[in-house]
């Protein structure tokens, strides 16, 4: 039998706290929520990480950047460890460009690899789109790898739209060629807060819903509590889905043992509809969309 796949990252939720209430929001984040990962915590689940073969860190929320001197402290305990770090933020800390450029200097010192900004109608009705612009400007200036991730609905702005606002191009993965900024747009999925929307603002694309998820077991999420999450998508939400504390076990232990599960084998070489026991019933808006609806029936 050929070894399991390695996970290439793990996100770490270091905080469910979040100064938007984005309407399309899996995880339900906002000014309300409390938990948060302690540094503590974080530096052993990098430790564990680490051991496990992971090349990236993904510092995500919530908004890690309600918590700056954290974000620093595990950006430069990860890149000692030779791993590659990235922060997911939504810029709302950048409120002029002398914010953005001290604040990101010092991210730099540290090690940052990868700045990932989300810029969308939806953090838009949160965020000033100027502080996007002025994150993306200053890395830009200062060389570090972008990214901007835009969330879709029926109607909104594109990803185009965004690279308008910002006055440069933003080309696909695999196309940057030596741009600094590479754009990925992608339909919400409905599920969470996002399962509120109406059905007419869903973008949905048909095309997506098949074939094997490349992410499940391989881009890992840790919530503040330290549970594991199988992916860092929508299907992480569903309670008995996940793979155990990671404060209790090492992590290639939780992972030798799920890719045992017939769950995780299928999701990873034929996706969510390799777990139906008959045909598609109903609209999905993608792939992660159909997993959440198939598996939340199969982990109740």
């Amino acid at each position: 039998m050929p070894d399991n796949p390695k996970p290439f990252r793990v996100g770490l939720i270091l905080t469910e706290r979040c100064d938007a209430s984005c309407s399309h929001c899996w995880f339900s984040c906002g000014p309300e929520k409390t938990a948060t990962m302690s540094r503590y915590y974080a530096q052993d689940y990098i430790d564990k990480a680490s051991r496990a073969g992971v090349d990236w860190i993904s510092l995500t929320g919530g908004e890690p950047m309600l918590y700056p001197s954290l974000v620093e402290n595990l950006v430069a305990y990860a890149s000692e460890r030779g791993m590659r770090t990235e922060l997911v933020t939504n810029c709302n800390w950048a409120e002029s460009p002398e914010k953005a450029s001290g604040t990101l200097r010092r991210l730099i010192d540290a090690g940052l690899s990868v700045v990932n900004v989300s810029a969308d109608d939806f953090h838009q009705g949160f965020v000033p789109f100027e502080r996007v612009g002025h994150v993306y400007a200053t890395a830009k200036r200062l060389g570090l790898k972008l990214v901007v991730m835009s969330a879709l609905s029926r109607g909104s702005s594109r990803l185009s739209d965004v690279a308008i606002k910002l006055g440069d191009e933003i080309p696909p993965p695999g196309k940057a060629g030596s741009h600094t900024a590479i754009g990925i747009e992608s339909g919400f999925t409905p599920v969470g807060r996002g399962a509120f929307l109406p059905r007419s603002v869903w973008y949905s694309d048909a095309s997506t819903l098949t074939g094997g998820c490349g992410a499940v077991l391989r881009d890992l999420g840790v919530k503040p509590s330290g549970e594991v999450l199988p992916c860092c998508s929508a299907s992480a939400t569903i309670p008995s889905f996940g793979l155990g504390n990671l404060n209790d076990y090492e992590l290639d232990e939780m992972l030798d043992k799920a890719w045992g599960a017939d769950v995780f084998r299928i999701l990873s070489e034929k996706g969510p509809w390799g777990l139906l026991n008959g045909p598609l019933d109903g609209v999905y808006a993608n792939k992660c969309h159909l997993c959440s609806e198939v598996v939340g029936s199969l982990f109740v």
